[in-house]
């Protein structure tokens, strides 16, 4: 992919598969507790410029990480506090797409809401009733690993862990058929790709497997990141400097996602992971510098495809079911 886009391109607004955006509420919401999340005030300039340069976002909620007391009511108090905060735009159904293609490109951010820590969270006897309410109320992804903020290590791959595949069962029965997409974010190799063998196999329910965040290929084997190019998800490169370590190691990743999937980055998206990740790249430590250094970095067009047109079509798959499509 060459680079030196035109500096008149404007760029559009962000579609972004990850943000923690409760995370800046930490020292002032009873919902959550700024000592589970050390070094969040130190973050709050992730989100500076945010909601005037992203157009949509998936905002994840979870259990902060160790062992919690009251998980669900932790999750339903952090999803009361994203359903105040983006009344009226969160996108969960067709009606809500319909209302966020009408609206001009300057409005307001819509929300979709990702629940994280399935594998942990779904262990209780009314697990599948608890989550089934949530798909009801709202929740359109699923990630089975917790906050995710520094690489895969290799040497420790593994495969899908009991809890994991029974957090998988359990999202296939509560979604009762409802699209949703399913993260893998903060899986080991092995395990990510044991997961796209059971959505090939048509085994884990009506999903879209993406990765919200990671380093190189989305933190996925090359096959493994075609594989979910040929399943209609998309893979989310995140600034994070425990993943690139500077800008040009982020585009050099971007044109290495070129090669293997195509000059346009059909599969490619970003998600920033602001305020859960701990330290952006140089540069790119906000949503309006990430999406400016993007569309001077690369041509208009894949510029425009990884910031916004890749993700935004796998939103769409995952809110109108096929039936609906036809």
């Amino acid at each position: 992919m060459t680079t030196a886009a035109s500096a008149s391109s404007a760029p559009s607004r962000l579609i972004d598969l990850a943000v923690e955006w409760p995370l800046q509420y930490a020292e002032e919401s009873t919902a959550i507790d700024a000592a589970d999340y050390p070094g969040v005030r130190a973050r709050l300039g992730q989100v500076d410029g945010y909601l005037s340069t992203t157009l949509a976002a998936i905002v994840w909620i979870g259990p902060a990480p160790g062992d919690r007391p009251d998980p669900w009511g932790e999750v339903s108090r952090l999803f009361a506090g994203v359903e105040a905060e983006f009344s009226g735009r969160i996108l969960a159904d067709p009606a809500d797409l319909n209302r966020f293609t009408s609206e001009p490109d300057d409005t307001m951010t819509w929300a979709v809401v990702g629940l994280r820590g399935l594998a942990t969270l779904l262990h209780t006897d009314d697990a599948r009733d608890r989550l089934a309410a949530l798909i009801d109320r709202g929740v359109r992804a699923m990630r089975l690993a917790g906050l995710v903020d520094c690489p895969i290590d290799p040497a420790r791959d593994r495969g899908l862990t009991d809890p994991e595949r029974s957090a998988i069962a359990t999202i296939a029965s509560a979604s009762s058929g409802r699209p949703l997409l399913l993260d893998l974010a903060g899986l080991p190799l092995t395990a990510a790709g044991e997961v796209l063998g059971l959505v090939e196999a048509g085994e884990q329910g009506n999903v879209v497997p993406i990765v919200s965040l990671g380093g190189v290929m989305g933190g996925l084997r090359p096959e493994d990141a075609q594989r979910v190019r040929a399943l209609g998800g998309v893979i989310g490169l995140s600034p994070a400097r425990a993943l690139f370590p500077t800008a040009e190691s982020f585009g050099n990743a971007l044109d290495e996602a070129a090669g293997l999937l195509g000059a346009d980055l059909d599969a490619v998206a970003i998600g920033t992971g602001f305020l859960g990740i701990d330290e952006p790249i140089e540069g790119l430590a906000n949503a309006p510098d990430l999406l400016h250094w993007l569309f001077s970095r690369f041509p208009p067009q894949p510029a425009k495809s990884v910031t916004r047109e890749n993700a935004l079509a796998r939103i769409f798959r995952m809110l109108i079911s096929p039936r609906e499509s036809v």
